[in-house]
């Protein structure tokens, strides 16, 4: 049966091939071409080793507009900031909904629903994000959250000894992953293990996501070891079942009752559940990680943000000494964590390094498409549009100095920083870690809060110390996907204040 199945894929892909190979020709209009020297997968092993230095190479060689054949797919790179919008704003042409939800599909089997008579569903719990996890309605799940973050963050140390040592990755990891899905899917309310099964959920999460390039690359789950087993045991994690025995939030109790009138079998309902589960996840513990070690790593840094914590917790009557003799916890709303601006120039900062996403469109049919210059350059139907935020993140003509992290980069005055620019004109978009348009991440508010809270309680509750001077390599291979992980893990020491 094996050998069969083999050699049907084997056919397959030798037609897709041939097929690429004799029917790509570039046309009049269309951007310089680069087919790649392999059959089907084109450029994509050199770009998977070094996203940044290739989209570099290509832009000293192509110009700002210019198309690749990667992994299957004929990609068009639009480099120029200014042109992001113009690029992609003919969402007639331009598609992002259907090449997201047969990705979401291949990722965690969900259903495709765009197109179908169920299109309403995801329109419907999309339109919740608004409401439920930006302004006002962020107030009570960031009391959450807060809560979720110190019980998780005190239960993964070892408060007892002076001096502990630990591996940075991992605390952030576990503390993150404790809390996130606490705070959206609630606490169990009657298992006496739920730290454990957190913990072991944790280990099959991180196993699962390792191998997400890979999954969404459509490479068969035959290949992916235990990665299949793995993907229906985090399913069972947030299935109707499972969630009926949790005190869930608001957000995730009217996604329920969407998917419920939607008529959804349970299996498609635990699977719109992961897919949440992953998003609150993946992208955000690698920026809290890359956010606390630059932190540590810059004392002038951590100075800056430790001061902009006491000084709120001195309005609010708080101290650590306080709150230890009352057993009481850490409080900070959310306008609090929104008016810590050097707080939030820092976390942009680490984004601004760590982001390495792909902003994609797919074209429905043959069009011809404008840049801010007013030149235009044509793609064919099955195209893939990309813009790549990185190169503009690390362009030294917008940020000084890029490779280097400075906490104050989006600080000016004491406020937001939001004023950058390319060829001596202002950038209306400077950074774009979350996404560009329909495509924009409606959970970033609820991430960017995880990530502030995460910050403020290390400061308000730990002393920390890096020991290793040399920073941990980014892992590549998710670069496209979004937040950069580190590629081995980094020791430290800490102790409570």
């Amino acid at each position: 049966m094996l050998t069969e199945l083999l050699g049907v894929c084997l056919v397959v892909v030798l037609v897709t091939v041939l097929l690429q190979v004799t029917a790509w020709r570039r046309r009049s209009g269309e951007p310089p071409l680069e087919p790649g020297p392999l059959p089907y997968l084109g450029v994509a092993l050199e770009f998977s080793q070094n996203p940044l230095g290739f989209i570099t190479s290509r832009w000293k060689r192509y110009g700002d507009v210019f198309t690749v054949r990667l992994a299957g797919h004929y990609t068009t790179f639009v480099l120029d900031p200014h042109s992001f919008t113009h690029a992609i704003r003919n969402t007639r042409v331009l598609d992002f909904r259907l090449f997201s939800s047969k990705l979401a599909h291949r990722a965690f089997g969900t259903p495709v629903f765009y197109g179908t008579p169920r299109q309403w569903i995801p329109t419907d719990t999309d339109a919740l994000f608004p409401k439920e996890l930006q302004g006002q309605g962020l107030d009570k799940v960031t009391e959450v959250m807060m809560g979720n973050l110190q019980s998780a963050m005190l239960a993964a140390t070892d408060v007892k000894v002076q001096w502990n040592k630990g591996e940075l990755w991992s605390f952030v990891y576990r503390i993150m992953f404790s809390a996130s899905y606490k705070t959206l899917f609630g606490s169990h309310k009657e298992d006496k293990d739920e730290t454990a099964r957190l913990l072991h959920a944790m280990e099959e999460f991180q196993k699962y996501d390792k191998n997400f390039p890979l999954i969404i690359s459509n490479v068969p789950w035959l290949f992916l070891g235990q990665t299949k087993k793995r993907y229906e045991y985090l399913k069972s994690m947030v299935a109707p079942a499972e969630l009926c025995q949790r005190d869930v939030c608001d957000f995730t109790r009217m996604r329920q009752e969407i998917y419920a009138d939607g008529n959804l079998s349970p299996d498609e309902t635990a699977a719109c559940n992961f897919t949440t589960m992953w998003a609150s996840l993946s992208n955000t513990v690698p920026a809290a990680f890359w956010t606390l070690y630059h932190l540590l790593k810059d004392p002038a840094a951590m100075d800056a943000v430790r001061a902009e914590v006491d000084m709120v917790l001195k309005k609010t009557g708080q101290s650590l000494d306080t709150v230890k003799a009352g057993g009481e916890m850490i409080h900070v709303t959310r306008q609090q964590l929104n008016d810590m601006k050097c707080l939030g120039s820092a976390i942009n900062e680490a984004l601004r390094m760590c982001s390495a996403s792909i902003i994609i469109r797919v074209a429905t049919e043959d069009a011809e498409l404008s840049l801010e210059s007013g030149s235009t350059f044509r793609i064919r139907k099955g195209d893939r549009v990309a813009l790549y935020p990185g190169f503009l993140h690390m362009d030294p003509e917008v940020y000084e100095d890029p490779e280097t992290f400075k906490y104050d980069r989006f600080l000016e005055n004491g406020m937001e920083k939001t004023t950058f620019y390319k060829n001596g004109r202002k950038l209306r978009h400077h950074l774009l870690p979350f996404g560009h348009g329909v495509s924009m991440c409606p959970g970033r508010f609820f991430a960017l809060n995880e990530i502030k809270q995460l910050v403020t309680l290390v400061v308000c509750y730990f002393d920390m110390r890096l020991l290793e001077k040399e920073v941990p390599p980014m892992d590549q291979s998710r670069a496209g996907i979004g937040t950069l992980a580190p590629l081995k893990e980094c020791p430290f020491r800490y102790r409570l204040k």
